[in-house]
């Protein structure tokens, strides 16, 4: 068999596998432990299997927030092949900045959807507008009225169904310490979407003057969250684990400590990881890279996914082609901008 037959081979094999295993899960119910769930997660969603879609659909935004936000970059949110029919985020391997990150980034999205979802009396059995205070520094004219979206809800059910994924042993201290991280990391990613989160404003009175003002809390763009939690996974706090004995009859605590104590401690707002991050240069399908072999670059040292940076010092070659873009683009008034799409030949530039 040449070698040509085999490569055809070997592609239909992990096709039908990877089919097979996808059919698989279009037949498990979706509040399955096979499903990456914990016992309690699974008891959790068939008592509250009407939530379920708002956690999958928060689920599926984080996702697509991480690939946007690590586009171009070596790990550019890959996984390890076996997370199909995961139901909340597919298993990171190793307790690294991009597992943080992870960690954090879904948990915000099942908070964001859980809440926005009371709001549009979705869940009207369990919640309804959010009753938060009003700021602080609301002006004297301004009422507290009007529908939020009920963060504090969403915050709540999100904590109880997300982190009841979290199961450890005292025997097992390598388990202890990766729970402890992903509850924190898990946490940050629901402070994120407090943090980001707006108050919204109407005027009212006849002439127009906004002399009055009704405001409520208003759920911010997601990619605003993605954004505050690609800035948190840049200064990621690297952590190790620390036991404090106690007496006789208390239980020992069990807490992640910076490993550099020059560093001021880490709050509840910080993404924490155990171990660096490998170079995600090579293909090594465990830990959900694939490498950057063939991967498309830039030859711009103004960006991450310049070739210098992206190629891992193995260089990279060029070809001609032909690529459409925008063009001839004009403002339409109002508020509209109308291009054409060209054709031009452009060098593309892609990795050894």
């Amino acid at each position: 068999m040449d070698v040509h037959r085999l490569a055809l081979l070997l592609v239909w094999i992990c096709c039908t596998s990877f089919l097979k295993v996808s059919s698989l899960f279009k037949y498990i119910h979706v509040c399955d432990e096979r499903r990456n769930l914990t016992p309690k997660q699974v008891k959790l969603c068939f008592e509250y299997d009407t939530h379920m879609s708002y956690i999958l659909d928060g689920s599926e935004l984080a996702l697509k927030e991480c690939k946007r936000q690590f586009a171009g970059r070596r790990w550019n949110c890959t996984f390890p092949p076996r997370h199909v029919g995961a139901f909340l985020h597919p298993p990171m391997t190793l307790p690294t900045r991009e597992a943080a990150f992870v960690h954090a980034i879904v948990t915000a999205g099942t908070m964001h959807t859980l809440s926005r979802a009371c709001m549009e009396s979705k869940l009207d059995s369990f919640c309804a507008c959010g009753q938060g205070k009003a700021p602080a520094n609301l002006p004297e004219t301004h009422y507290w009225r009007g529908c939020s979206d009920n963060l504090e809800y969403g915050y709540k059910f999100s904590r109880t169904f997300v982190d009841a994924g979290e199961e450890f042993t005292n025997e097992n201290l390598k388990g202890v310490s990766r729970v402890l991280m992903n509850l924190h990391n898990n946490e940050a990613g629901r402070r994120a979407v407090s943090d980001k989160s707006i108050i919204q404003c109407r005027c009212h009175g006849v002439s127009k003057n906004c002399a009055t003002q009704t405001c409520h809390r208003q759920l911010g763009n997601f990619k605003e969250v993605g954004k505050r939690l690609k800035s948190l996974f840049s200064g990621s706090i690297h952590v190790k684990f620390h036991e404090i004995p106690r007496g006789e009859e208390e239980r020992t605590e069990m807490k992640l400590v910076e490993t550099n104590t020059e560093y001021n401690k880490y709050t509840p707002k910080d993404l924490i990881h155990i171990k660096e991050s490998p170079s995600y240069c090579e293909r090594n399908l465990d830990i959900g890279a694939f490498g950057t072999k063939d991967r498309q670059c830039k030859k711009t040292q103004s960006s991450l996914n310049d070739c210098s940076v992206l190629c891992c010092g193995r260089g990279h070659h060029s070809k001609r082609k032909l690529v459409k873009e925008k063009c001839g683009c004009k403002f339409v008034w109002c508020c509209e901008v109308k291009c054409k799409t060209c054709e031009k030949e452009k060098n593309v530039h892609y990795c050894k």
